[in-house]
């Protein structure tokens, strides 16, 4: 359940005790799962993890080890975004760094205007920065790891 629709279906009761008691085990989860603090857990909406991977099996070390690795990460720019990711491994939580227009144009014109993937002909606006190393696997945003593809070449890669 949502917090704000036990908020709501509570709201004209005497007291709160189930949604003190929500709370209560919501905290309880994460003060057992991350007990090392962090200042980017203040921001994670604990209660949707809670609801979602309160069974997950991992210990305490183990996801430590990943947020570790993680924060340890210059790529990961959303901090607070890796305590998501490493239940569901969904990188739009990290706001991953990526290239930049010069780093994409420079690339375009080495590639000559071609598509890595497709080799068909594009104009730049048609074209996107992808990780030839994706990140999950360790691949950096740098120019080594650069080749710009079509929108559709791009799609259909995705990150493996």
């Amino acid at each position: 359940m949502e917090l704000n629709d036990l908020v709501a279906k509570n709201q004209h009761k005497p007291n709160a005790d189930e949604l003190w008691n929500y709370f209560a085990a919501v905290m309880a989860w994460v003060r057992a799962k991350f007990p090392h603090y962090r200042r980017e857990m203040s921001a994670v909406q604990w209660g949707i993890l809670y609801n979602r991977y309160k069974n997950d099996p991992r210990t305490p070390e183990e996801l430590e080890q990943e947020v570790s690795k993680h924060m340890a990460d210059d790529e990961v720019t959303k901090k607070s975004g890796i305590y998501e990711f490493i239940f569901d491994h969904n990188e739009r939580h990290l706001n991953l760094r990526t290239f930049t227009a010069t780093q994409i144009r420079t690339k375009y014109e080495q590639q000559g205007g071609l598509c890595a993937c497709c080799h068909q002909q594009f104009p730049i606006e048609r074209m996107q920065g992808d990780h030839i190393i994706p990140w999950s696997r360790g691949g950096k945003t740098t120019m080594d790891n650069l080749q710009v593809l079509c929108k559709d070449c791009n799609v259909r890669r995705g990150a493996p």
